[in-house]
């Protein structure tokens, strides 16, 4: 038979019942799977013809299922069979289209691709047979796209895995013309690509279907190879589904090839333009949530080893590592470590390298997944080899042990892994940085504890010490000056504390360089703050951030990474995306004028769609009445559920709107979670971050920073960042002008120096990571609400950048204030660390205005400030302060001095002024010695959220209390 009429149509049902009747069909059985998908949509279509359902198509077409299809077909008098759904419907109709004189229509809601092969299979007991015979090909097959638009992206993705897998199967036996395939295989793995970003495109949808019939018809051409046949065999026995134990597979059959004929690999890398193909397709699956094991399929190991049994002359490896879902190693290969199984390795040979570094699993997990983060942790280093080391006991675990049981240091099943690990050791060339996760993190610690030699550091996130403390032999000073890295989260589940808090003792006791780098949760994983400060442990001291404020910087975390004389190359180095960032208006005169250049593995428009994310506490505009009396609001408590900075957020007040681009917004914050896999941006305005209780790490596009209270923090309008708390919770303030950007002030007669300084301001050095996260999210505030979007990658993997828009940390302690020096008390405008202006001359969106340590040497003057009114509005609040329990004037408190509400100092303040001596009123005195609190002013009125008006504190403006009359004519 000749290939089947295609026809590829959207909405093409109607056309196949006008084309169907064109041939002569009556009456119409349709197959189906149990999910009876699309299958009122096939009948409503061919209604003409009488249709009949069967809808008890299986995987592996059963040799039963085919009887009482075969008897329906009988009893329905069909003289067609129309298959709806993926390769089970389309192997049931070949199935009968064997033994029965009958027109046979396919209509493919997967990639499946049978549909233009010659092949079956039916399967009697756990027996598939297999075979060839044109006459079960259909005659007509339709590829409708719109059927295939809301197919879930993890069955997309294992469909057309399973397309790949017919191409790489036929090359791997030698077809002779094979440029088509190679051509519809890249087809494919581009669809795939195009799918994980924007699942129900329809464009991208169709090239797949095309691709994917393509793959199958060059198949049909070929002969199958071993990949085919173990995916058959398996399937059959163990009754797994088609196309995931396809997708499964595939990356281990690429794998192997690369052993046995790596000429065949190379030839499909280039037809795909993807290295490492065998680890590549591995991640694609990743990325689509996909299984990636025979145990995640439901596959036991026993069962797989008895199937395998039965066919010998199979390369069973391939199995084996799919098992538990080893992640290939790509060009890397694997090594011989002596023992089995062998070491992955990724990067340069060892002995070739400057560095080495030996990863070490974790329970439940495998070697290759490891040895990808590891890299993905020093940056993919050119002159790093990373080495997967391997348990006896296969992926699973290293010890069957609990590491903190009394005598566990002594098991014989601990006592081989230290001893696998050290031989591994003594085969690397120099010395090795030992690097593990959860029960590997513990491996690594305990053999870095028993040997010196050989070790340079040790990176052990989630990990301790095996066994008791008192078990643990006294080696003082024998690790001295090694680097170690430890940390968890405080609530986990897997590491105790207590045992953490004792392998750091004993490991500075023996002179370890030990970093603890722990933070809130309960999470069980490397966190971003670990994986920032692992880089330096094992590449040395990292470059830290330029200095000078708006300044003109340049930043490269990979040597060559930046353009050395333009902005966008046509092929930018490494591979990289050039991509700007604009903070004014491109015409904005060149001293206003504020943009950065972004070299980055990935653009950042590289994520899926936004969609609403509801907040309750944030406010979008600031329309309503403002409050004209002096109010003030308690600290925020800490939170009782996990909450990150962005579920933190609370608007207090603000001015205008984020729509208008006129206005402010003031909020709070108090988080308890990092945000390890969620990255937040302002659209409205930029971000004056003033932390009051707890240290963060602002993880941002540009790189990292350390903000701690008494620091400030400024992050541009439109800079991504996670924020990651350092203790149990974080609390602070936020300033949002909405207009333009924070500038430092003028110093006007003040003259050249004095207040804050440009060169103390710190921008990050950049710092990028290319790591897969499927789960990441990207939250942007833009007209005041909140949107989210996903990708499935970090998004801090700039290499390098360069320009003057950028975040910086200013610690206020450098702040130099001015004051009067002989009499009268200063504006609090001289204590104004930066601002933001308003178009109008002398008046500012916000000024942040700061009251750090000072001398006061004024004589015959009021020191404490002066009653006033004032057309700028004050919202107040205190990052330090030692005060009394029952003050309203806590550190994290909000004060709100409204325009030109009458306000001043209390009674008591000017009953102690007035009752001092002359010679002691005009000591000169330090101000701020115990306390930091700041203030925001703004030439646009405050008007409180709901949220606030409903949390006032009461009675706020008799906390300062009645003021006497002293007047006396």
């Amino acid at each position: 038979m000749s290939a089947p009429e295609t026809i590829f149509q959207a909405d093409g049902l109607p056309l196949l019942a006008r084309r169907l009747g064109e041939l002569g069909t009556k009456r119409v059985l349709v197959i189906a799977q149990p999910s009876r998908r699309h299958v009122d949509q096939v009948t409503f279509a061919l209604e003409r013809f009488s249709p009949q359902v069967f809808d008890g198509a299986r995987t592996h077409v059963p040799a039963e299922v085919v009887d009482a299809a075969a008897k329906k077909l009988v009893e329905t008098g069909a003289d067609t069979i129309v298959t709806i759904g993926g390769g089970s419907a389309v192997g049931l109709g070949k199935a009968l289209r064997l033994t029965h004189d009958v027109r046979f229509a396919a209509v493919p809601a997967t990639y499946a691709g049978s549909e233009m092969t010659t092949m079956f299979g039916i399967t009697r007991g756990r027996d598939k047979q297999t075979g060839k015979n044109p006459k079960v090909r259909p005659d007509l097959v339709l590829y409708d796209v719109g059927l295939t638009r809301d197919m879930p992206i993890t069955l997309t993705v294992q469909s057309l895995v399973n397309a790949l897998a017919h191409v790489v199967s036929i090359v791997s036996t030698g077809l002779d013309e094979r440029e088509d395939a190679l051509a519809a295989a890249a087809i494919v793995v581009r669809a795939i690509e195009d799918l994980l970003i924007a699942p129900r495109d329809v464009n991208a949808r169709e090239h797949a279907l095309r691709g994917a019939s393509a793959c199958a018809a060059a198949f049909d051409r070929g002969t199958p190879g071993a990949q085919h046949a173990l995916a058959h065999l398996l399937g059959g026995a163990l009754g797994v589904e088609h196309a995931p134990l396809h997708a499964v597979l595939l990356p281990h059959f690429i794998a192997y090839l690369r052993t046995t004929n790596p000429r065949i690999v190379d030839e499909l890398e280039r037809a795909i333009d993807r290295d490492d193909l065998d680890a590549y397709v591995y991640d694609l699956l990743v990325r689509a949530a996909a299984p990636v094991s025979l145990d995640a399929l439901g596959a036991p190991e026993e069962a797989v080893a008895t199937a395998l049994a039965t066919r010998a002359e199979l390369p069973a490896a391939i199995a084996h590592d799919a098992q538990h879902g080893l992640r290939p190693p790509g060009r890397g290969g694997r090594i011989d470590l002596g023992s089995t199984p062998y070491a992955l390795l990724a990067g340069p040979p060892p002995e070739r390298a400057k560095r080495v570094v030996l990863a070490l699993h974790g329970r439940g997990a495998e070697a290759g997944s490891l040895v990808r983060r590891v890299r993905e942790i020093i940056g993919h280093d050119r002159d790093t080899a990373v080495v997967g080391l391997r348990a006896d006991a296969g992926a699973e675990r290293w010890y069957a042990v609990r590491y903190g049981e009394a005598g566990a240091g002594a098991d014989a099943e601990v006592a081989a892994a230290v001893a696998r690990v050290e031989a591994a050791l003594a085969k690397l060339p120099g010395s090795v940085v030992l690097a593990g996760f959860s029960q590997g993190a513990c491996l690594a610690l305990e053999v870095a504890a028993r040997r010196r030699d050989k070790v340079a550091g040790v990176l052990a996130p989630c990990g301790a010490r095996i066994g008791q403390p008192d078990e643990w032999a006294p080696r003082s000073n024998a690790l001295a000056g090694m680097p170690v890295l430890v940390g968890c989260s405080e609530a986990d589940k897997y590491i105790s504390r207590t045992d953490l808090d004792a392998t750091i003792a004993w490991m500075r006791d023996a002179g370890a360089h030990v970093t603890d780098i722990s933070g809130p949760g309960d999470r069980h994983e490397i966190t971003l703050r670990q994986r920032i400060a692992a880089r330096a442990i094992v590449l040395g001291e990292q470059p830290r951030g330029g200095s000078g404020f708006a300044n003109t910087l340049e930043s490269e975390a990979l040597a060559g990474a930046l353009p050395a004389q333009q902005n966008s190359p046509r092929v930018p180095p490494f591979g990289l995306y050039a991509e700007q960032l604009n903070g004014s208006g491109f015409t904005a005169p060149r001293a206003d004028n504020q943009r950065t250049w972004l070299y980055r593995v990935r653009p950042s428009a590289q994520r899926r769609a936004f969609s609403v994310l509801p907040h309750a506490h944030l406010a979008a505009s600031f329309d309503g009445t403002p409050e004209a009396n002096l109010c003030g609001f308690a600290p925020l408590p800490v939170p009782d559920e996990p909450r990150d900075f962005v579920d933190g957020l609370v608007t207090v007040c603000g001015a205008g709107s984020a729509a208008s681009r006129r206005g402010y917004a003031f909020h709070v914050y108090a988080a308890n979670r990092s945000m390890e896999s969620r990255a937040f941006y302002s659209a409205d305005g930029d971000l004056l971050v003033i932390p009051e209780h707890g240290a963060l790490t602002l993880a941002t596009e540009l790189g990292p920073l350390e903000v701690a209270p008494g620091h400030i923090a400024i992050i541009p309008r439109g800079i991504a960042f996670s924020v990651l708390l350092h203790d149990a919770y974080a609390r602070g303030y936020i300033a949002e002008p909405f207009g333009r950007h924070f500038r430092l002030p003028d110093r006007g007669p003040i003259g050249a120096n004095g207040l804050a300084d440009a060169r103390h301001f710190r921008a990050p050095a950049a710092w990028y990571e290319d790591r897969l996260a499927p789960d990441t999210r990207i939250v942007a505030k833009l007209g005041g609400r909140l949107h989210e979007a996903s990708q499935d990658h970090s998004p801090f993997d700039v290499v390098a950048w360069h320009g003057n828009y950028a975040p910086w940390v200013y610690d206020l302690d450098a702040f130099s204030p001015v004051g009067n020096a002989r009499f009268d008390h200063g504006d609090p405008s001289v204590h104004t660390v930066v601002s933001a202006p308003l178009d109008e001359q002398g008046a500012h969106t916000l000024d942040l205005v700061v009251f750090p340590p000072r001398w006061d040497p004024t004589t015959n003057t009021f020191r404490p400030p002066f009653f006033h009114r004032n057309p700028t509005a004050e919202i107040n609040g205190i990052v330090r302060e030692q005060a009394h329990p029952t003050s309203p004037f806590q550190p994290g408190c909000v004060f709100i001095t409204p325009s030109l509400t009458a306000h001043g100092v209390s009674g008591r303040a000017v009953e102690r002024s007035r009752t001092m001596s002359a010679s002691e009123a005009d000591k000169p005195v330090q101000l701020g010695v115990t306390g930091l609190w700041f203030q925001l002013e703004s030439a646009l009125t405050p008007v409180l959220t709901p949220w606030a008006a409903a949390r006032q504190l009461p009675d706020w403006g008799a906390t300062w209390g009645s003021h006497r009359s002293y007047f006396a004519p």
